[in-house]
């Protein structure tokens, strides 16, 4: 897979509430920095392993909608909506943030990510 399809996967597929695919795709030196309404953080693998988790747990369904996709060299930028809907209300779908992730790959393995989201 190339790392390419492995983005389109993680959000295209529901990758992101496999937890095999992301402990297979994330390095174990992932290092994640998050400029969001609340502020500026630093996270690490178990974050997103853990966001996962918390996806699970709470939405019945959770999806994401990609505008843009662009590929240079080892990295991946991606604009995308994340919808979903909880366990309580299935049927009611709810924009939850508009965002931007840039994704670094070394070896296949994403080592590094910027995301700037807001909520919606």
């Amino acid at each position: 897979m190339t790392n390419r399809e492995k983005i389109e996967f993680l959000f295209k597929d529901d990758g992101m509430r496999n937890e095999q695919f992301l402990k297979e795709l994330i390095h174990e030196d992932f290092k994640l920095e998050w400029d969001s309404s609340s502020g500026n953080s630093i996270s690490d693998k178990s974050f997103i392993l853990n966001l996962s988790d918390a996806i699970n747990a709470n939405y019945e369904i959770s999806y994401f909608e990609i505008s843009h996709i662009i590929e240079e060299n080892n990295q991946i930028v991606v604009k995308y909506s994340h919808k979903v809907a909880t366990i309580e209300n299935p049927k009611e779908i709810m924009l939850i943030t508009k965002a931007v992730a840039i994704w670094t790959f070394e070896e296949g393995k994403i080592t590094n990510g910027y995301l700037i989201s807001k909520p919606n």
